[in-house]
């Protein structure tokens, strides 16, 4: 593959091995964000802080064993919300992470969205990049109703990706001055997927992501859609840009 180092924008490193971390190194993936997701609904904040403790403190230092770089991502997922949340939205200010993610809307039910705009809220305030979730089903119009309450709060588009878009809505993130989030995995974009957004739209605010962690989805999905790019003989350059450097730059690792 060539000289091309990888960021994977979206995985969930918990749910990987120590040897897949390594493999996903060894392959070419140099740095990943790690998103908080907890895979049964917390029925405590404090399990979500810890969860986020968890990822500053031991899934940077299994990265570093892996030879990757795992930067942490802090956020209440809309299928992890738990009662008393805003003790989570606390800590969140207190601690200030490198990114919120992932957050976003699953099912638009009304606690969700308050969820999503108090996190915004305070992403907007602390000028915090946002990884922002948009679910397998219903997926045109919840990320209608996520643009609506981005578009609500008035909320920096440079500050914004709506990760897992598909062909259908990658469009108007785009048209918004949002990134989008092209994610490698079966049920959502394919290879040729990603070649068909890449020869449309071009290379900017586009970043590739796995979305890897607690099944058996493919940790390597990235490294498999960059090499299917260099054999369909898109520029180097543009690769250099989805695979790496837009992340790079909007994560500001």
């Amino acid at each position: 593959m060539g000289h091309i180092e990888i960021y994977d924008s979206h995985i969930h490193s918990e749910g990987r091995s120590q040897k897949e971390l390594s493999e996903m190194s060894n392959s070419g993936i140099k740095t990943v964000n790690s998103c908080a997701f907890y895979p049964v609904r917390p029925r405590y904040p404090g399990t979500l802080i810890d969860l986020f403790r968890k990822l500053e403190e031991f899934e940077t230092y299994r990265g570093e064993k892996a030879g990757l770089k795992v930067v942490p991502a802090f956020g209440i997922h809309p299928r992890c919300i738990p009662e008393n949340w805003h003790e989570v939205i606390d800590f969140l200010e207190e601690s200030q992470p490198k990114i919120f993610g992932e957050i976003g809307l699953e099912t638009a039910e009304k606690a969700e969205v308050e969820v999503l705009k108090a996190q915004l809220s305070l992403a907007k305030k602390l000028d915090i990049p946002c990884i922002i979730h948009t679910p397998r089903g219903n997926k045109a119009e919840i990320t209608q109703k996520t643009l609506k309450s981005l578009e609500e709060l008035r909320f920096p588009e440079q500050l914004a990706v709506i990760d897992h878009v598909s062909l259908e809505t990658v469009s108007e993130i785009l048209n918004r001055g949002y990134h989008a989030g092209l994610t490698v995995e079966e049920g959502k974009l394919s290879e040729r997927d990603v070649l068909e957004i890449i020869e449309k739209f071009g290379p900017e605010r586009l970043m590739i992501n796995s979305d890897t962690g607690f099944t058996s989805l493919d940790y390597l999905s990235t490294v498999r859609a960059v090499s299917f790019l260099l054999e369909k003989g898109v520029e180097m350059e543009e690769i250099k840009r989805i695979a790496f450097e837009n992340a790079k730059e909007f994560f500001r690792v």
